[in-house]
C-alpha cells in the first residue's frame, strides 16, 4: 500500500482505552469510494460499500461518509459517481389502500391486532407497505380504528 494514501491514525479515548482511529481527508474518503464503484460497479449503495469497505484500511465507513458530506448521495455526487435512486413508499398506496389491507391483516387467521403482529404479517405478503411505511402515514391505533370502522 501507497503510505501517502493511507490515513493517519489519531488516538482517542473510548471507555478508558486508546483507540485508533484513521484521520480521513476529503479526499482520501472520495479516493475509498471511487475505489469501491470501480470494482462494484454503479450505482454505488450504502448496503454494498459498506460491506466492501470492512477490513480495508484505505475506506471509511459509510457513517463517516454521510456525516461529513451530508448524505449518501451527496458522498457520491462529490466522488463523481451516481447513488442508488431512492423513491418514496410512504404515496404508493392510497389511504384507502393502506385501511383495506389493515383490515385484511386484521381479518387474517391467526392476527393478533398488534403492529408486531402486522409488521410480522406484512414481511410473508406482497405488496404491501412494510409496518415502518405504515407508521409515516399515522398511528397504528389511528388506523387499525379507521379500518375496522369500513
Amino acid at each position: 500500500m501507497v503510505p501517502d494514501m493511507c490515513p493517519r491514525p489519531r488516538v482517542r479515548i473510548v471507555y478508558g482505552a486508546a483507540v485508533r482511529t484513521p484521520d480521513f481527508s476529503d479526499g482520501q474518503l472520495l479516493d475509498g469510494l471511487r475505489a469501491a464503484a470501480a470494482e462494484l460497479g454503479e450505482p454505488l449503495t450504502n448496503g454494498a460499500y459498506d460491506a466492501w469497505q470492512r477490513g480495508r484500511d484505505i475506506a471509511a465507513s459509510p457513517a463517516l461518509l454521510i456525516r461529513r458530506f451530508g448524505s449518501w448521495r451527496g458522498a457520491c455526487e462529490a466522488a463523481g459517481l451516481s447513488a442508488n435512486a431512492t423513491r418514496s413508499t410512504s404515496r404508493r398506496w392510497s389511504d384507502e389502500d393502506l385501511l383495506s389491507i389493515v383490515a385484511a391483516y386484521l381479518a387474517a387467521d391467526g392476527a393478533t391486532g398488534s403492529f408486531a403482529g402486522y409488521a410480522a404479517w406484512a414481511k410473508a405478503q406482497e405488496d404491501v407497505p412494510s409496518g415502518a411505511t405504515l407508521r409515516q402515514r399515522g398511528s397504528w391505533a389511528e388506523l387499525k380504528r379507521r379500518a375496522q370502522a369500513t
